[in-house]
């Protein structure tokens, strides 16, 4: 399917599509090459990019008092994406071609299963499918599909790393633009004083960090609060930082961009006020691409704030905890200039053979009071004696 043969901007979600879909659930795909090797710096620039500065993950003097031994990666260093070589913008489309041409995609969340630490000098390969695809009915667009994969990650070693479900909500751009749900927020404004507060709670961050202060399963209670973490106001820096440390594995500039929207052309989308082509990833900081989106300015990408929540998770845990599930459900647009707040609630303590697991509910709530990201955890703590 060329441009020509579709509107991007008004495509339409078909049944005959959505059956297409559902006649591939279960499928697994192949094995993966392996990954680019998660060296120290590539360790780092994850962190950077999620504003992450605990020690177990780049200072090896640290790591190595600790259970681990060694420097291990932040649980969701798993999305990195490997460095695309410069020749596979002419190379012919690996995956499988998008059925939904022209629908818009947004990342809602997911869950994942832990299994192990990725280490530096680790590789992954992964092995990927289709797990689900459900109708929905959405205040932001009507008719609208969530497609749920299933990617099992494998180190070198082919141990399972861990298992993703990730969710990802297809919805037509035209409804979404009619609709207005958020087309018509205004945008975030803050007092100096505001600035000032929320300047004290970055630099105040650290000191509740648990780091090598074990948090024992025994002294952790039902009903107790988790720490806070603040992020934003969300900015196009921001999200520079991410992708750098994320490493969004399609994304080129000039003379390979051409070349590789040309070749993938249901990822190709084009201002109609310029004619300036771009990728579909462009929304995320190009305004006129949001609002084709029905979305008023430039947003996060999803995985974001799965990253924010589970350092959360983290910090408050300490170095000798492990986070074992984290599922989360993105509930509302993060949007430039929004701030959130990360925190959360232990909700349960049980005994898993010899684990001794604690759960917690996760949030993000933003400046408008609006709850964008809910989620469920799975902690192991440490246990006395």
């Amino acid at each position: 399917m060329t441009p020509a043969e579709w509107d991007w901007r008004n495509a339409r979600i078909t049944d005959e599509a959505i059956e297409a879909l559902q006649a591939q659930r279960g499928r697994m795909g192949p094995l993966s090459r392996p990954s680019d090797p998660f060296t120290l710096p590539v360790i780092m620039r994850f962190c950077n990019g999620v504003g992450d500065d605990n020690p177990l993950w780049f200072d090896e003097t640290y790591a190595s008092r600790t259970r681990w031994g060694g420097i291990i990666a932040p649980p969701t260093v798993l999305h990195v994406r490997s460095a695309p070589h410069p020749d596979s913008v002419s190379q012919a489309e690996e995956r499988e071609q998008d059925l939904l041409p022209g629908i818009f995609a947004m990342v809602t969340g997911g869950r994942t299963v832990f299994q192990r630490p990725v280490r530096p000098g680790d590789t992954l390969r992964t092995r990927s499918g289709l797990h689900d695809v459900i109708v929905r009915r959405s205040r932001m667009a009507g008719r609208s599909l969530e497609q749920v994969s299933e990617t099992v990650y494998y180190n070198q070693r082919d141990e399972v790393v861990a298992t993703h479900y990730g969710s990802l909500f297809r919805m037509e751009r035209a409804a979404a633009r009619d609709n207005r749900k958020v087309l018509d927020l205004e945008p975030a404004r803050y007092t100096e004083d505001e600035m000032e507060s929320l300047y004290a709670c970055y630099e105040r961050e650290h000191e509740q960090r648990r780091g090598d202060r074990a948090r024992y399963w025994e002294d952790t209670g039902v009903g107790e609060e988790l720490i806070t973490l603040a992020k934003g106001p969300l900015t196009i820096g921001n999200m520079v930082a991410f992708f750098i440390g994320w490493g969004y594995a399609t994304m080129f500039a000039n003379r390979l961009e051409h070349l590789y929207l040309k070749g993938h052309p249901a990822e190709r989308l084009v201002n109609a006020e310029t004619n300036i082509e771009d990728g579909w990833v462009s929304a995320h900081w190009d305004e006129y691409f949001a609002h084709q989106s029905g979305v008023p300015r430039p947003y996060d990408e999803g995985i974001q704030r799965v990253t924010w929540l589970a350092q959360l998770l983290t910090d408050w845990m300490g170095d000798d905890g492990y986070l074992r599930e984290l599922a989360v459900q993105l509930r509302a647009v993060n949007l430039l200039g929004d701030v959130s707040w990360c925190t959360g609630r232990v909700s349960g303590k049980r005994l898993e053979g010899e684990r001794h697991l604690v759960d917690c509910d996760v949030w993000i709530t933003n400046q408008r009071q609006e709850r964008t990201a809910l989620g469920t955890v799975v902690v192991e703590l440490p246990a006395r004696g």
